[in-house]
C-alpha cells in the first residue's frame, strides 16, 4: 500500500484539543504530481460531513487537524432537574460522537482533478484498511496544570483507559476533590435536598457495568446502608451520567433497586460513596460526599461544565449579594413649551432629554466557605468554564417548590494557585453576571 497513515489519534479523543492525522504517500512520483494534496473525508456513517485537504510538507507529509469540524457536531448534556422515578444511568448523546475517516489524495497532473479516495491505507500498527472509526468527546484538557490530567498525558500510552477500564481506579469525569474515605474533610459537601449527577466514559465492548452501588456511613464512619441499583441496557452508550446528589439519588425508581431501599440517602447518613460495579465487583473509584447542614446563609449552588466534558457542582454558602447594572440611552427632544396662543412657557420642568432605552443586568457576588488547597485549585475550572448555571430554589405561584437553572453569562473572580505546604485555608469570591437582561418601558 503506497498511502500510509503515520499518526492516528487514540480513541476517546478530547475534541477541543488537536485531533491530528498524518498521511504519507510513499511513491515520490505521485507526490510530485501537479497540485498534489492529501484528503481526509470525515463521515457520520455513510454521510460525508466534510472533506479536508492539505498540501504536503517539504518532507512529503500531510498533517491534518480534524478538531474544528468535529467540534461542531457535539455540545453537552445536562441532567434532569426535579426528577421522579428515574433511571440510574443516562446517555450523554450530545457529548460524544463516532466519526468515520477515509483517506486519499488529489492531483492535477492531467490538467483536471484526479481524485483517489477512499484508498486502502497502512495504519501505524501495520494493519490495513479503507477507513478508521474515531470516537471523540467534548473534553478540553489543559496543556499543563500540575497534577491535573492534561493533553500531553492523555495522548500518551492510552492514558484514556484510566477512565474506561474496569478496575477500582477507574476515574469519573471530574477533577473535583475526593477525600477517599467516609467523613473525610476533603470530600465534596452536599446538602440533603440538592440535585446533581456525575459523568463517566463507558467502553461497553470490553467494560460491562450492570449496577451502581451506594454506601452510606454515619457520623462515626460506620457503614449503615448499602444500595445496589440495576443499570438498564446501555449497550450503545459511550458517555454516561449517574445521579449522585442526595435528592437525585432519592428519586431513582425503587423498582430498579435490587438491594436496599429508598431513601438511598437517609437522615442517618452523614457521608456516602458511589461507584460502578459489574457482577457485584467494584469497577470504578469510590467517590465520596459529606452531607452538609450549613444553613446560616442562603446557599447558592453552581453547576458548571468541567474540562473533562462532565458537569460539576459547588456550593457558595457564605453571604451573597444581588446587584443590577443599569444601562440607559437618551435622545434630545424639543421641549413641549409652546402654548396654544403661541407664547413660549420656559420652565425647568420641561423635558429636553428622553430616556428611550433602559436595560438592567442582574449580577451576584458569591463567597465560598473556607476550603482546602485541592478544592480551591479545582475551582479554576469553574471560573474558566464556558457553560455555567445557578441552580435556583424556586416556589411557583401555585405553591410548588422546584429547582430551576439560570444561565450565567460571565463569571469573574481572582484565582491564584494554592500550595499545601505554604497555604492553609481560604475562600473564593466570584462575581456572576446572569445570562438574562431586564428592560423597562421605552418612549
Amino acid at each position: 500500500m503506497s498511502l500510509q497513515v503515520k499518526h492516528l489519534p487514540q480513541q476517546y479523543r478530547t475534541v477541543y484539543n488537536p485531533v491530528e492525522v498524518v498521511l504519507y504517500e510513499t511513491t515520490g512520483s505521485i507526490r510530485n504530481y501537479t497540485g498534489f494534496a492529501y484528503l481526509i473525508d470525515v463521515k457520520d456513517g455513510s454521510t460525508t460531513l466534510g472533506r479536508l485537504k492539505v498540501p504536503p510538507t517539504t518532507n512529503g507529509f500531510g498533517r491534518f487537524d480534524l478538531s474544528g469540524i468535529m467540534q461542531s457536531y457535539m455540545s453537552s448534556d445536562l441532567g434532569e432537574l426535579n426528577p421522579s422515578n428515574i433511571e440510574v444511568v443516562f446517555d450523554n448523546s450530545n457529548s460524544y460522537k463516532d466519526f468515520t475517516l477515509e483517506f486519499g489524495w488529489v492531483h492535477y497532473n492531467t490538467g483536471s482533478a484526479t481524485y483517489d479516495i477512499p484508498q486502502t491505507v497502512t495504519f501505524p500498527d501495520s494493519t490495513t484498511g479503507t477507513s478508521y472509526d474515531l470516537l471523540t468527546f467534548n473534553s478540553s484538557l489543559p496543556k499543563y496544570r500540575r497534577d491535573v490530567v492534561n493533553f500531553y498525558d492523555w495522548q500518551y500510552n492510552n492514558y484514556y483507559q484510566k477512565y474506561t477500564d474496569n478496575n477500582t481506579t477507574r476515574k469519573f469525569l471530574t477533577n473535583g476533590p475526593n477525600g477517599g474515605a467516609a467523613n473525610s474533610p476533603y470530600n465534596q459537601k452536599v446538602m440533603i435536598d440538592e440535585q446533581g449527577y456525575i459523568y463517566a466514559l463507558y467502553d461497553h465492548a470490553n467494560d460491562p457495568i450492570d449496577t451502581v452501588t451506594v454506601l452510606g456511613y454515619n457520623s462515626s464512619g460506620s457503614l449503615v446502608s448499602t444500595t445496589v441499583i440495576d443499570v438498564p441496557t446501555i449497550s450503545t452508550f459511550k458517555n454516561i451520567r449517574i445521579p449522585v446528589s442526595p435528592f437525585t439519588l432519592n428519586k431513582v425508581n425503587p423498582s430498579n433497586i435490587s438491594s436496599g431501599s429508598q431513601p438511598i440517602i437517609s437522615s442517618s447518613v452523614s457521608s456516602y460513596a458511589i461507584y460502578l460495579s459489574n457482577l457485584e465487583v467494584q469497577v470504578s473509584e469510590k467517590y465520596y460526599f459529606n452531607i452538609d447542614s450549613e444553613c446560616r446563609f442562603e446557599t447558592k449552588r453552581i453547576e458548571f461544565l468541567n474540562s473533562l466534558g462532565g458537569f460539576d457542582y459547588f456550593n457558595f454558602t457564605k453571604v451573597s449579594r444581588h446587584s443590577e447594572e443599569i444601562e440607559r440611552k437618551f435622545f434630545q427632544t424639543t421641549p413641549n413649551d409652546l402654548s396654544s396662543t403661541g407664547a413660549i412657557d420656559y420652565s425647568i420642568a420641561n423635558r429636553e432629554k428622553v430616556q428611550y432605552y433602559t436595560k438592567s443586568m442582574p449580577k451576584m457576588k458569591l463567597t465560598s466557605d473556607w476550603v482546602d488547597c485541592n478544592t480551591y485549585n479545582w475551582l479554576l475550572e469553574l471560573i474558566e468554564s464556558p457553560e455555567v448555571y445557578l441552580l435556583d430554589d424556586y416556589t411557583a405561584p401555585n405553591g410548588l417548590s422546584s429547582v430551576r437553572r439560570i444561565p450565567i453569562k460571565n463569571i469573574d473572580g481572582n484565582w491564584e494557585e494554592k500550595i499545601t505546604s505554604v497555604d492553609k485555608v481560604f475562600n473564593l469570591e466570584v462575581n456572576l453576571e446572569l445570562g438574562i437582561d431586564n428592560f423597562r418601558q421605552s418612549f
